[in-house]
């Protein structure tokens, strides 16, 4: 192998194919153009920023295709027959396939075709010289790209999805494609027998096939590489799809066993040529042996032959003495007598010619070899052979016997005897000669050499004398060479046992191959014919089975459109018929049950669709009349509301309706006992009491009408005819029983419900207060009087509109929105004539989701009024007395002034001053109350809240530790920001909170004071561990004078007014406040308002 930089090493040659040859290049491109049209959907959307990428690989693969490459050895090429050209190895272009690998697994088959032509038509100019080069490129590049691009999700399919594992499998498909394109490359008749094409091609495969694969195998590693780095290059990211095997049972079929068809026959096809090549060549190396040996075994005989009549001649004692003409004339009679030798002649010790005798006309000269043969022939050597020179060219050469002629006179030879012999006129050489040519039947050629390898005998006659450039050996040997022309033969070399003569027999390879061919070629036809037979019966097959599951898919198909009244053809009782057959079954047992489905669904329909018991139990008798019975009968009791007496009501159908009426009562008792009752023969039950003469059913079913644990009555059916219940009428008659005891029940409870809204609507007509109740969207559902009266005759005849329409109180409609807080439960409503209603609301909430709400509204008209005179009462009451109390305090205070007082009096002055200042902080708070619910404006300034909130808890701080409780105050790490608020009211309102938590917290309990941002307000938390709040209070806790009713709260001294004038700041700086509480684990009350007031509030004036 030879490594080089550059292919063209020459000018490119252009070797074009014979006629035939040329129309299978047509047929090939026809091929590769439909085998590119059938995968364009692997090919990727074009984009032009590609261009770049695309036109970079094509430049590559022109580079590629030419640069860096490995000369295989020439023994793995054959010259391409009648075509003169230098015989080379084929070149082996180390990343000549990465290019059109990477184009046809990126872009798709179309781009990879073009590489594969451009890659194989470089190869054509200055490599293969073959046409079907390109093509061939261009083949395995669509195929390559078809394989990694295509997105099949079964295992052999993603498998063949790697580069790497497509490669093995394109490197094995390549080489009957390789021997195909090259069959039809020489294929020339009758220059080129097919035959000798066959031969050649198959021949020829192997080099450009290890080639070729190497090549595959060097860019699919370095594709799978780039594929797995880069899987979304080569659309690894695409979903998965069913590959053609999963969507046709016919295609699984035929691709599992065309595949081990396939390799059978494959299998067997090279099975049967390597066996038939072997055999082939075994009886061509037997005949080859067989000749050889026979003609190694007559060589020697031939020269002892020549060699003893050479010496018996020389032996004359006349050819010692006598010259001239005597001499010549008993050189004739010695030929004459021994037709061996053509020619005879007599040297002295001179080398002059003493005398001659020739068959026929023929030079006397000596030849270089005889000269030499005479000289030692003189010097003792006694008997010698020579070859020499034909007379005639193309002749196989001539033999010379040289002995020397020696007298009793003389012990040195005086006279030398050479007696020469034609091998082709040679009588005794003529079973050799036929020997060598036998070869030539064959087409092969025999060769006869002497000691110096000289060629005595060759079917191609110019070779006579020339010297032998084959392989040697030293023992029988066969093997195979290549010949002058480049022609692989088969040689057969025997040496010639006793001399250093050999024989050499070639026949040409293409020979034994012929002879292979021959072998092979029957079996090879009946393989084929057998195999193609059996793919024909496998589809013929297949498609029987597959034609009758499409059928039975069709059928499938209706009977899931619910098509169930076409009927199937049921043949057969295979497996296929026992499929029809259990198709058929299962349409005429749909067809049943979706009739029973529809009889349900209309009795379904009746129940659902009316509540007298008349209209749903009728489509229930006409279903179970459908089953073929002769009698229905429901019996429906239960218990009246009124007078709780049992009563019934039957309803009957059929036309022996009346006839088995007197069972009824025995029905009832019978399934009070058992839920279903079914007598396939009444005679022989036990359980009924027939009286004689009465008529009686055949057969009959009853099922207790049975609903919620309550029997509703009895439906039974009675048949004239024996019967035989199925499971499926049972179960048939059970479900049109329970509908049947739905309707009962259904009906049950209508009549309860009725009289249960009769009962409401009368106790709604005589409550004297409003009362609306709405459902989930808002809706007005029912309102009494009272409500029509009060709010107007809209909602006496507006039940069902939305309330915005109804209603003109916004606060009403808040309050009676479903999705109001669930805090917000009362209101106060004022209407147009100024009466004032507390509207109360409750939440309707079925399965955890709200439905509505029902509010009753109270007038407390009345009370408000009354609430507007205490007000004024007390706020009268407060102004006139805060003077009085000043006043007291004063002189109360001034009493140690006048004198000293004892320990009584000084507890009592205690007291008095104790008892003013409480009255005193009442009257300010009832005063600060009045001043912020009249709306007096807010004195808003910058305040830092932080400074109030500390204030306030230093101030109580004495407080607290009288109680022996941890007051502790917990502020942010961040400077606080200003707040714009009222600071007198802001610090009232945290004042009172803390004083509430320090007064309802028990000894060594703990009070918290925190201080939080959120959002964009201020909170103000006060924490702590005291008695708690009831659940029931805290919705009332910040309403004026309200006091929780906990003893231990009743126990605390206060006015029932702090909570309410903080809720009273709150709202007033647009905050709010309230509470968490445990009872018995402490509350957390919070106040929340903003840090800016809005523009608003800015313009009030604070008035005292």
């Amino acid at each position: 192998m030879d490594i080089f930089l550059w292919l063209p090493d020459s000018y490119p040659v252009l070797l074009f194919p014979s006629t035939i040859g040329m129309l299978g290049w047509l047929l090939v491109l026809g091929g590769v153009a439909w085998v590119l049209w059938l995968s364009q959907h692997f090919q990727s959307a074009w984009q032009k920023r590609n261009a770049g990428v695309v036109a970079l690989l094509f430049v590559l693969q022109v580079v590629f295709a030419l640069l860096i490459g490995v000369r295989l050895p020439a023994d793995l090429a054959l010259p391409v027959p009648n075509s003169p050209q230098e015989l080379k190895g084929p070149a082996l272009m180390l990343f000549s396939a990465l290019p059109w690998m990477l184009l046809g697994g990126i872009f798709g088959p179309f781009v990879a075709a073009i590489g594969g032509l451009l890659a194989g038509a470089l190869r054509f100019l200055w490599d293969s010289h073959s046409i079907f080069t390109p093509l061939e490129l261009a083949l395995l590049g669509i195929l390559f790209s078809v394989a990694v691009r295509q997105r099949y999700r079964t295992r052999l399919f993603r498998l063949l999805g790697q580069p790497l594992i497509a490669t093995l499998v394109l490197s094995a498909l390549y080489f009957p494609i390789r021997i195909l394109n090259t069959f039809l490359l020489v294929l020339e008749p009758p220059a080129l027998s097919i035959a000798d094409s066959l031969i050649y091609a198959v021949a020829s495969a192997p080099g450009a096939a290890v080639a070729t694969a190497t090549e595959l195998l060097i860019g699919g590693l370095f594709t799978q590489i780039l594929a797995m780095a880069f899987p979304a290059w080569f659309g690894r990211r695409l979903p998965l799809q069913p590959s053609p095997t999963e969507r046709s049972l016919e295609a699984r079929f035929l691709f599992g066993t065309g595949i081990l068809t396939m390799l059978l026959l494959l299998s067997l096809l090279v099975g049967n040529w390597v066996v038939a090549g072997n055999s082939a060549r075994e009886m061509l190396s037997k005949r080859m042996k067989g000749t050889a040996e026979l003609a190694a075994q007559s060589v020697p005989f031939f020269l002892e032959t020549g060699q003893n009549l050479a010496v018996q001649m020389a032996q004359t004692p006349a050819l010692g003495t006598e010259t001239g003409a005597a001499l010549s004339q008993t050189l004739a009679v010695q030929i004459r007598s021994i037709p061996f030798f053509d020619q005879v002649l007599i040297f002295n010790r001179e080398k002059q010619l003493l005398g001659s005798y020739s068959s026929k006309e023929v030079p006397l000269n000596l030849y270089p070899e005889e000269s030499q043969g005479i000289a030692l022939a003189l010097n003792g050597v006694l008997s010698q052979v020579y070859s020499i020179a034909p007379i005639t060219p193309g002749n196989p050469a001539r033999l010379s016997f040289i002995v020397a002629i020696t007298t009793l006179s003389e012990p040195l030879p005086a006279r030398v005897l050479v007696a020469r012999t034609d091998l082709a006129n040679n009588p005794f050489f003529q079973p050799i000669l036929n020997s060598l040519r036998s070869m030539e039947e064959l087409g092969g050629e025999g060769i006869l050499l002497d000691e110096n390898r000289r060629i005595l005998y060759h079917s191609a006659a110019r070779q006579v004398m020339s010297s032998y450039a084959g392989r040697v050996e030293t023992q029988a040997s066969f093997f195979d060479d290549t010949g002058r022309d480049g022609t692989r033969n088969v040689v057969y070399f025997q040496p010639v046992v006793g001399r250093s003569w050999s024989i050499v027999l070639t026949v040409p390879a293409q020979e034994a191959q012929q002879l292979a061919l021959d072998i092979a070629t029957p079996l090879s036809g009946m393989i084929l014919v057998l195999a193609i037979v059996a793919l024909l019966s496998l589809r013929l097959g297949l498609k029987a089975v597959t034609t009758s599951l499409q059928n039975l898919s069709s059928e499938a198909v209706r009977i899931a459109q619910g098509q169930l009244d076409h009927a199937m053809t049921v043949e057969g009782v295979d497996e296929v018929g026992q499929l029809r057959r259990a198709f058929e079954q299962m349409r005429m047992s749909l067809q049943s049950r979706l009739e029973e489905l529809n009889r349900l669904l209309l009795v379904s329909q009746g129940v659902a669709s009316s509540l007298d018991l008349q209209d749903t139990i009728q489509p229930v008798m006409e279903a179970v009349l459908a089953l073929g019975a002769n009698a229905v009968r429901v019996v429906i009791t239960f218990l009246d509301e009124t007078s709780e007496q049992e009563s019934g009501t039957v309803f009957a159908l059929g036309p022996s309706k009346d006839k088995y009426a007197y069972l009824d009562e025995q029905m009832i008792h019978l399934t009070q006992q058992q839920e279903r009752l079914v007598l396939t023969n009444v005679l022989r039950s036990r359980g009924l009491e027939i009286s004689t003469g009465r008529p009686m059913p055949a057969s009959l079913m009853a099922v207790a009408l049975r609903h919620e644990n309550r029997q509703y009555g009895v439906l039974w059916a009675g048949f004239d005819q024996p019967r035989l219940f199925s499971e499926t009428d049972v179960r048939f008659l059970t479900t049109l029983a329970g509908q049947a005891a739905l309707a009962a029940s259904n009906n049950h409870l209508f009549r309860t419900a009725e009289v249960g809204r009769q009962r409401l609507a009368a106790i709604l007509a005589s409550t004297p207060d409003p009362v609306l109740v709405t459902d989930q969207y808002n809706r007005l559902l029912l309102s009494n009087p009272a409500a029509w009266q009060a709010l107007g005759p809209a909602v006496g005849t507006g039940e069902g509109q939305p309330i915005e329409k109804l209603l003109s109180q916004q606060a009403l409609i808040d309050l009676l929105n479903v999705n109001a807080p669930p805090d917000k439960l009362s209101a106060e409503v004022t209407l147009l004539n100024n009466q004032v209603y507390l509207a109360t609301a409750s939440p309707v909430v079925a399965e955890g989701r709200p439905m509505g709400r029902v509010c009753i509204l109270r007038d407390i008209t009345h009370f408000k009024q009354l609430d507007t005179l205490k007000t004024e009462f007390v706020s009268t009451v407060s102004h006139d007395l805060r003077s009085p109390l000043t006043l007291m305090r004063g002189y109360a205070t001034m009493l140690e002034m006048v004198g000293t007082l004892n320990e009584q009096q000084q507890g009592y002055v205690k007291k008095i001053v104790f008892g003013v200042e409480n009255m005193s902080r009442m009257v300010n708070n009832l005063l600060d109350l009045g001043r912020i619910e009249a709306g007096v404006g807010l004195n808003l300034q910058m305040v830092p809240v932080t400074d109030t909130v500390e204030r306030v808890v230093n101030t109580l701080q004495p407080q607290a530790a009288q109680k022996s409780i941890s007051l502790n105050l917990q502020l942010p790490e961040n400077t606080m920001p200003l707040v714009e608020a009222d600071p007198a009211l802001l610090e009232q309102a945290m004042y009172n909170l803390v004083e509430n938590a320090i007064k309802y917290t028990p000894k060594d309990g703990r009070v918290s004071v925190r201080l939080k941002i959120i959002g964009d307000g201020i909170q103000f938390e006060v924490e702590d561990t005291g008695i708690g709040i009831a659940p029931i209070d805290q919705p009332r806790l910040f309403e004026k004078f309200y006091r929780g009713g906990q003893r231990e709260a009743r126990e605390q001294k206060g006015s029932g007014l702090g909570l309410a004038i903080v809720k009273s700041i709150a709202e007033r700086h647009g905050g709010k406040v309230w509470l968490e509480s445990q009872l018995g684990k402490g509350s957390t009350f919070f106040l929340q308002v903003p840090l800016r007031q809005p523009a608003e509030r800015k313009t009030e004036k604070r008035s005292l």
